[in-house]
């Protein structure tokens, strides 16, 4: 058995296992993706080979470690951005050759980084350590915004920030796949009710929140475990990676579980950094001090403001 971060000590599905996973499910879809990504090279079906060429990482990969990174070092919601803004930028910096569009590139290189408006998809790929951190799904979501804020900052862009960041924290504590549906859908006016088949037909490229990450989520609802929802992701024949990256954190925090695949392909192709990073988040994410894994009765009041508490806890394996 791979063990790709944490020891065996303190392993549980909503405690340090939820966290490894949720980032192994993001990256994984990140990198099975980028092979998809590319025009002339996506597909519309589930099989496929996951590995068809020398597997790399992309620009979704390197900011999920950035903000985690970040985000270790606070206690609380930090107050401002401009710590999370240096973190990226330093982190970026050392890998420019992974795929950034033309405006976040330039935001990388800027003596003086500010938001410009976007809602790219961007803002919604590397939040996966905003939805494990906090006390509650406000706390999330407050860190979602700041996360999406720092370039990211037109209304599309924080949005799908924070229904990605939600959607991770409902799925680390066990609610039901109707639960976060439901949830996302009064809280954030995105359908996702539709079916995969029907979107997949008519499904074109597109990199805005608004366009990709609905559908990247239902992939997650759709989804048997962590491999089928990147495998769904890809099939969509969109921003393969990015979509993929979105699914799989969700998937990896609801299903806490990886095929061993997955785990040795990240141990050999992350650099140590990458992979220190993550493991110094979760520790410090998971301490008495901090960790909310024995508090779940603080999202109950936001739950039964937006869905009147109709879904109990579901504990899974």
């Amino acid at each position: 058995m791979s063990k790709f971060l944490v020891s065996d000590n303190g392993y549980t599905h909503n405690g340090w296992l939820s966290d490894e996973m949720t980032f192994v499910g993001a990256i994984m879809g990140d990198i099975v993706g980028s092979a998809y990504e590319r025009k002339g090279c996506r597909i519309k079906t589930i099989n496929f080979d996951m590995f068809p060429k020398e597997p790399s990482f992309t620009d979704d990969t390197v900011m999920t470690i950035a903000v985690a990174k970040c985000l270790s070092g606070y206690n609380s919601i930090p107050n401002n951005s401009h710590g999370l803004a240096y973190t990226m930028q330093a982190i970026g910096r050392k890998y420019m050759g992974v795929g950034y569009g033309h405006n976040f590139k330039q935001w990388l290189k800027s003596d003086n980084p500010q938001p410009y408006n976007s809602y790219g998809n961007g803002s919604a790929m590397r939040v996966a350590a905003a939805g494990l951190f906090g006390l509650n799904l406000l706390d999330c979501q407050a860190i979602a915004r700041i996360t999406a804020g720092v370039s990211h900052n037109h209304p599309e862009g924080i949005k799908g920030a924070e229904a990605v960041a939600s959607a991770i924290r409902l799925a680390k504590f066990h609610r039901s796949k109707e639960c976060i549906k439901e949830y996302i859908e009064k809280k954030y006016g995105y359908n996702l009710s539709r079916n995969l088949n029907d979107i997949r037909e008519i499904y074109e490229f597109d990199s805005s929140c608004q366009g990709s990450v609905p559908e990247a989520i239902i992939c997650f609802l759709e989804s048997e475990d962590m491999e089928s929802a990147i495998r769904l992701a890809v099939s969509l024949g969109g921003d393969a990676d990015t979509q993929a990256c979105i699914a799989g954190s969700i998937a990896g925090a609801f299903y806490g579980s990886a095929p061993e695949i997955f785990l040795e392909k990240l141990e050999h192709m992350l650099p140590q950094e990458f992979i220190d990073i993550i493991s110094v988040f979760i520790t410090q994410n998971n301490r008495l001090d901090k960790t909310i894994c024995e508090k779940r009765q603080v999202d109950h009041s936001e739950l039964n403001k937006v869905l009147q508490e109709r879904y109990p806890i579901v504990f899974g394996s």
